[in-house]
């Protein structure tokens, strides 16, 4: 292993330690607070973000930039991490600004974008998963009524994850100033404060936060090359479609949290046609979320801005383009007998494309292979049984099946 490119990594990690882009373009929990307690009154909401000076981080990793080559994949790797923290630090110093949105599109793509392998955009993606959820809206479909507390669910993830991760095993703290229910990372995990999480989300989380997130981030933490355990932007599409697929895989997609991703594309596409926030959080209320989510929900899509609009946040786009690509890659993966590409997913923080650059270097013991893997991927017989069965689903025609039993129910109960 390259001594100097260890210290560049060293380095690295040291620049980027406080650059962190959620903590700084989300809405303060003061606005939040303000607006709930309003009850329902249409005030202008005040937006005021606290943007640290990062300019000589910045300086630090452009310095660091020349000693890479553009040949060697382990440098290639590096020089495409830090010049993702760079294109941070720029989005972190353009909070407010019409550069804040389009720094965002670059790395989060926008609604607009067709699927990956498919003729159509991921706002078709997400206007269709709301039609699915409308047309098997039952009365057996409803919230769960257990409501149960952030100190309840991280009793039960801290447990849950130290049989997996030992010693590795993450600290989990409540934080009333997260917009999403969770966040976590290497040696972190924070659950929203004052939320009511449900018995869906006891899986959900396991799944997405600790067996995804965390998991990745601390096998990248035992690479020699400690920038493998950092959550680089540029890796938030995979890292989030590897998460969601996860949930998907081992049965912990609900529909309800189907119809919440779906409602965010919707509403960033909404907003980027110049939706404001009164739009977006009636909105996100006309299809049955409450006040404090529907608030949630559309100061999420304009994080980095402000109530009145204009400046659009779109990395909620990732979810379902990530779980394509992710689901794409499984199945070319296991069709091809190239299981080991599989592996490197979990090895650390990588995009699917650092994947095929980095093959060679796992082979030659440069990069180690994962410590830990999720269950649900230890048991490949039962992974590849359900990617076989979905793909035999592809092209069933619903229309033939409705008209089917339609016509069966119609004869014995006419």
């Amino acid at each position: 292993m390259n001594g100097s490119l260890r210290e560049i990594h060293l380095q690295g990690i040291k620049a980027i330690k406080e650059v962190n882009l959620l903590n700084y373009c989300s809405w303060p929990i003061e606005v939040e607070q303000e607006f709930l307690a309003s009850k329902g009154e249409r005030k202008v909401i005040s937006v005021n973000y606290n943007k640290p000076d990062f300019s000589e981080n910045k300086k630090v990793l452009e310095a660091l930039l020349p000693s890479l080559s553009v040949e060697d994949p382990l440098e290639v790797y590096t020089r495409k991490t830090i010049k993702s923290y760079i294109h941070t630090i720029d989005m972190i110093s353009s909070i407010g600004t019409s550069d804040f949105q389009d720094l965002g599109i670059e790395v989060y793509g926008t609604p607009s974008v067709m699927q990956f392998g498919r003729k159509f955009s991921h706002l078709d993606m997400a206007n269709k998963i709301l039609q699915i959820y409308k047309e098997f809206d039952h009365s057996y479909l409803k919230d769960p009524e257990i409501c149960f507390s952030s100190k309840e669910i991280i009793e039960d993830l801290q447990k849950r994850s130290f049989e997996v991760l030992g010693e590795d095993t993450p600290r989990f703290v409540e934080d009333a100033a997260l917009t999403s229910k969770a966040a976590a990372g290497m040696s972190r995990i924070r659950l929203r404060k004052g939320t009511c999480f449900s018995e869906y989300d006891f899986n959900q989380l396991f799944e997405h936060e600790v067996m995804t997130h965390s998991l990745t981030a601390i096998n990248g933490s035992k690479q020699e090359l400690p920038l493998f355990g950092s959550g680089a932007p540029r890796t938030t599409k995979t890292q989030e479609g590897l998460a969601t697929f996860s949930e998907i895989i081992t049965g912990n997609m609900d529909i309800l949290r189907l119809k919440r991703l779906a409602l965010r594309i919707v509403g960033i596409d909404k907003a980027l046609k110049g939706a404001d926030f009164y739009d977006l959080y009636d909105f996100f209320m006309s299809y049955g979320q409450n006040e404090k989510e529907s608030f949630l929900s559309a100061s999420r899509v304009l994080r980095g801005g402000t109530a009145k609009g204009g400046i659009v946040f779109t990395k909620d786009n990732v979810y379902l383009e990530g779980l394509f690509m992710v689901h794409s890659f499984f199945l070319w993966a296991l069709h091809t007998s190239n299981l080991d590409c599989i592996h490197i997913l979990f090895s650390g923080r990588v995009d699917i494309e650092d994947i095929f650059l980095l093959k060679d270097e796992f082979e030659k013991g440069n990069l180690k292979k994962p410590k830990y893997l999720p269950n649900w991927y230890k048991n490949i017989n039962l992974l590849v049984g359900k990617i076989s069965f979905s793909l035999l689903l592809d092209n069933l025609n619903m229309k033939e099946v409705d008209s089917y039993f339609s016509k069966l129910q119609s004869n014995y109960h006419s």
